[in-house]
């Protein structure tokens, strides 16, 4: 590995840090850097460390919209900070750079151990690395108060674990590993199809029949093992919400139409190949790119062939039936059932590791048949300029928050003793106890409402005195209208606000 090479790593991982913590610069900043759904998982978290159980409305409504292992751990920080808000989100943004960087380090040893006697086998894995904890893509999903960065680790972690141990796997190795896969399902709950890749893809690369079988069992032993840990949080869904899935996912698939998804697929995955290179928002559903995406697609697809038969290691054909197998479980899920079709780019975060390290070996394979030293140095320039470009970019719109409005309107205007209704409730109730949420996403009462197309009759019913939320035809609402006045309708700022009539 060259002096020059090693420069620029380090670039990479100098960037993945400080931008990691630039939200650390301002408390503005910090409480900019987390997402809407990242204020819920916290507002959840907030309230089970003060010992008002998983809840939200100021601990009044009981709820399981979430992921349990991490609303777990950011619960010990409110408990120590007595709930402090700023404090605690100090501590959740550092966790999850450490969490970033114990993940890097994680693919790093993978990839290093994967490309055993590889002759580029430390730069590849340098670059896979590198390029994946400073991308522009990534970082963003990686520090949003929620379990995404934590559910790529783990996965690493499996991932790693069962690489070391893929040709000797002892049943004392079975037992961890189904214990681990049972934790990677607290972690996130889709990790189902994880579960299945992992247990499917260590049959397939078994060689004579009687190792298949020996295998068998013990996939048998791991799975049954991963199902049981996962037991507890599956019985409380169901005794206490109806459901096995959370009421998170209920309400997002709530207006779900088969096949709906599919058309926000091709961008997504496209980028996440591109590694460094977003498809912007705005054009991501126009008909040029959603071509462009599909022809890239195929591509890639007839390049991952090539790459399967060129395979030397049971450990490489093992991992690339992993992660095929796990990609095509959420494929299928997230583009033919699922709804939520703007938070698929985050769903798919934990396959990103995997895609670096594909685009490294590429990158590098055509790296060594450049014989141009100026194009080679223009290319890494362009690489590292287009980088630092959209992260200077991010940086800026970090100044602004699409929900802080809405926060902020209900702090000048509102008592904190007043109940306050919103439809993304996320933000807003993180910093206003008493808030109650209306799609239903933490709110079981809510979601019962949607599904009976009656949430207006519902807010009418509740002590809710104001409204708050983007504005938007909801504001419209014929029951609402009999009950509520428009205070604010400001477009520019995208703020909606009612009050409730006081003969009322």
């Amino acid at each position: 590995m060259s002096r020059v090479f090693k420069v620029f790593i380090g670039i990479l991982l100098s960037i993945g840090t400080c931008v990691r913590l630039l939200p650390l610069l301002s408390e503005q900043r910090m409480f900019y850097s987390i997402s809407e759904d990242g204020y819920l998982m916290m507002t959840i978290a907030r309230n089970l460390g003060l010992g008002f159980g998983m809840s939200t409305a100021d601990g009044t409504l009981p709820t399981n919209g979430t992921q349990p292992l991490m609303t777990f751990v950011w619960a010990i920080f409110y408990w120590l900070t007595d709930g402090d808000k700023s404090i605690s989100v100090i501590f959740i943004v550092l966790t999850q750079f450490v969490i970033s960087v114990l993940a890097a380090y994680l693919l790093w040893k993978l990839s290093v151990k994967l490309l055993e006697n590889h002759p580029q086998q430390f730069e590849i894995a340098a670059l896979a690395t590198g390029i994946w904890f400073a991308s522009p893509v990534f970082i963003g999903m990686s520090m949003n108060g929620l379990e995404t960065g934590a559910y790529a680790l783990v996965v690493l972690a499996i991932c790693y674990g069962l690489l070391l141990n893929l040709e000797t796997m002892r049943w004392r190795q079975v037992v961890f590993f189904g214990l681990a896969l049972g934790i990677c399902f607290w972690t996130r709950n889709d990790a189902i199809f994880f579960i299945f890749a992992v247990c499917v893809s260590y049959i397939l690369v078994a060689g004579e029949r009687a190792q298949q079988t020996h295998r068998f069992y013990q996939v048998l032993v791991m799975g049954s093992l991963s199902v049981l840990v996962a037991v507890p949080w599956l019985v409380n869904n169901y005794k206490g919400f109806g459901s096995i899935m959370p009421i998170s996912g209920q309400a997002e698939s709530l207006t779900a139409q088969l096949g709906y998804n599919l058309p926000f697929l091709p961008p997504v995955l496209v980028e996440n190949f591109m590694v460094f290179l977003p498809i912007p928002n705005s054009i991501q559903d126009t008909p040029p790119v959603l071509a462009f995406s599909l022809i890239f697609l195929l591509g890639a697809f007839w390049g991952l062939q090539k790459l399967w038969q060129h395979l030397q290691t049971r450990a490489q054909r093992w991992l690339f039936a992993l992660v095929s197998i796990y990609g095509l479980g959420f494929c299928g899920f997230y583009g033919l059932y699922f709804g939520a079709e703007y938070f698929i780019p985050r769903y798919f975060y934990p396959l990103t590791p995997f895609t670096s390290l594909l685009w490294a070996v590429l990158v590098l394979w055509i790296w060594g048949r450049i014989k141009w030293f100026v194009l080679k140095g223009v290319a890494v320039s362009l690489m590292l300029l287009i980088i630092v470009g959209l992260h200077a970019r991010d940086f800026g719109k970090s100044a602004s928050h699409p929900h802080f409005q809405v926060v902020d309107w209900v702090h000048r205007n509102v008592p904190t003793s007043e109940w306050v209704g919103a439809i993304q409730s996320g933000t807003l109730g993180y910093f206003h106890d008493r808030t109650i949420n209306l799609d239903g996403k933490v709110n079981p009462e809510a979601l019962a409402a949607r599904r009976r197309e009656q949430v207006g009759y519902y807010v009418v019913s509740k002590p809710i005195n104001y409204l708050a939320d983007w504005t938007g035809k909801w504001m419209y609402d014929p029951v609402l209208s009999r009950y509520f006045l428009i205070v604010v309708n400001d477009n520019e700022h995208n703020l909606g606000v009612l009050q409730r009539r006081q003969n009322r």
